[in-house]
């Protein structure tokens, strides 16, 4: 009876211990948890790119579920809920995704998210800590919006600095040699303009840039202080022919009828 009672309590045993067995999670392990956090992201971050807002939100809230400080869940939750235009529960979760650890990208997303809402020298300061990764793969861009957001808040000579920088790292922006430009000729920097903006040309020429209404009258003003006669009849032809109907020529026929009379 001894034995018998012995081997029926083995047994009942081993039956527990594969009934906890078969019914534990599959994600128990700490790796197992970590690539549990890992896909949960990824399914959210493919719900989102999908506008699928509700389930991009759900799979993330089970990753913060598993682990609260998974910086990518904060930040696939704040570009939903920007999307949402729950500002204030986007601003939560960048400044979550930054604060643990998000790296480089989540402030870069952050601060663009800054920008968007107007909110330039919050984003100036954001940016600026970007552009301090050497490494950053968006450190181009990141000088073109630093300088976008120091011209808000009339910082003109680090804004003309971050537009030179983002130049220097990629010689393909065209809104940095635009932008250039243009604050060059406010500041009365005509040599710097013009070089700059033969930089634009040099890209419209290529095919990666297109004149505009306002980038061409902005040519036309600068080719007029440096006495380029050839630069200046270009782009008065290709603004006339072009954009007759616009603001800028008729701002430019203005301009010209007040030259013709001195």
């Amino acid at each position: 009876m001894n034995l018998l009672r012995a081997i029926m309590l083995v047994s009942v045993s081993l039956l527990l211990t594969a009934c906890v067995t078969t019914t534990q999670s599959p994600f128990s392990g700490k790796q197992d948890l970590e690539k549990a956090v890992e896909t949960y992201i990824q399914i959210g971050y493919a719900h989102f790119e999908n506008n699928n807002l509700f389930e991009a939100k759900r799979s993330l809230d089970q990753a913060l579920d598993i682990d609260s400080r998974a910086s990518g869940a904060h930040l696939g939750l704040a570009r939903v809920y920007e999307v949402e235009r729950e500002v204030d529960l986007a601003d939560h979760h960048f400044r979550r995704a930054i604060r643990y650890d998000g790296g480089t990208e989540a402030r870069f997303q952050y601060a663009v998210f800054l920008y968007n809402e107007r909110r330039y020298e919050n984003a100036r300061e954001e940016f600026e800590e970007v552009t301090k990764d050497t490494f950053y793969q968006r450190r181009a861009q990141s000088f073109e919006y630093l300088a976008l957001s120091a011209r808000r808040v009339d910082r003109v000579d680090e804004a003309i600095t971050a537009y030179e920088r983002a130049i220097v790292l990629d010689r393909l922006l065209v809104n940095s040699y635009i932008g250039l430009a243009d604050l060059q000729f406010q500041q009365e920097r005509m040599q710097e303009a013009l070089r700059a903006y033969r930089g634009y040309i040099s890209l419209v020429r290529a095919e990666r840039a297109n004149q505009s209404p306002f980038s061409l009258w902005l040519g036309i003003q600068i080719a007029y202080a440096m006495n380029d006669e050839d630069l200046y009849s270009s782009l008065v032809l290709q603004l006339r022919n072009r954009f007759a109907n616009s603001p800028e020529f008729a701002e430019y026929q203005r301009w010209k009828q007040a030259q013709d009379e001195t």
